[in-house]
């Protein structure tokens, strides 16, 4: 099995939010204002207008929506949570999955941040097609905070669970892992899922694996991934668990971890598959960020 190669550190030189003005939005806004601060980088803030705005009532002007977002954004632009960051506020109008595409391509972003609660507003960074399509085409790694996503965390990381299952897709989140883990000196955990449905075989058939053999191997794996990286600064948990890999991972997320990294799937018919895969439900579930890493993002 392929190892990954990951850099001491992962380079953060400008971060964009995604902004709809909810309090959502706020505190993605606010966890991307510490990363920046901590990282030392610019920072972007983009508000997206549709093109035909969700409004409750069809004959709101959408000139008028547009001059809210600019007064809102030179409100938070004046604030003290801009102080010593080099900023700029974008507004554009769009589909917001292309806007962020443009914007990270034009501006050489590095990480997205999206808040994805929707349920009153533009309803533009919903828990839904709009968020996932972003983090599964975004040129970049994508950090979400949902609805569940603890509020006072200020981007102060101590234990990081890293979930793969072992495809080539998923241990792209691999080096992100590895290099926050070192980066803020946090606990790094590496799970791997299995489902029990493997122990049990067509009668008459050989047996498979024994959970004991399974636990075994995939310890194994998990360790295999990292044996030529330097050695972090505390050695890794190696969690193997039985389940379905959605639910057992947000179960183990909710004790303790401040964030979950994936790696996720581009796939090619997007469209049809929305809200039906493991990463999307962990996103719209998890009780701290995510940050979702694509294959693409990583060359």
């Amino acid at each position: 099995m392929a190892t990954i190669s990951a850099p001491t550190r992962i380079a953060i030189q400008n971060i964009m939010v995604a902004t709809d003005f909810s309090a959502c939005a706020d505190s993605a806004l606010k966890y991307a204002v510490g990363l920046a601060n901590r990282y030392r980088t610019a920072l972007y803030t983009v508000n997206v207008l549709p093109h035909t705005p969700f409004v409750e009532s069809a004959d709101v002007d959408p000139e008028k929506v547009r001059r809210s977002a600019e007064s809102k954004m030179a409100d938070m632009a004046g604030s003290e949570l801009f102080k010593g960051i080099t900023h700029t506020e974008l507004i554009r109008e769009g589909e917001v999955a292309d806007v962020l595409s443009d914007l990270v391509r034009q501006n050489h972003i590095d990480l997205i941040v999206l808040g994805t609660e929707g349920r009153t507003g533009l309803r533009k960074f919903l828990l839904g097609s709009v968020a996932e399509v972003v983090f599964r085409t975004a040129e970049c790694p994508v950090l979400t905070l949902g609805p569940h996503a603890s509020r006072d965390l200020g981007g102060n990381v101590r234990h990081i669970m890293f979930a793969t299952d072992f495809g080539p897709e998923s241990v792209e989140g691999l080096p992100y892992a590895l290099s926050l883990a070192e980066e803020h000196r946090a606990r790094l955990t590496l799970l791997h899922v299995a489902h029990e449905a493997r122990f049990v075989g067509p009668e008459g058939a050989m047996p498979m694996m024994t959970p004991y053999e399974e636990v075994a191997s995939g310890e194994q794996k998990l360790r295999e991934l990292i044996r030529n990286e330097p050695p972090l600064w505390q050695e890794p948990e190696y969690l193997v668990q039985f389940g379905e890999p959605a639910e057992t991972t947000l179960r183990i997320a909710a004790k303790d971890v401040d964030l979950i990294v994936l790696g996720v799937k581009r796939s090619a018919l997007l469209t049809k598959h929305l809200g039906s895969g493991v990463a999307y439900r962990i996103v719209c579930e998890a009780p701290c960020p995510v940050l979702s890493v694509g294959a693409q993002y990583c060359r």
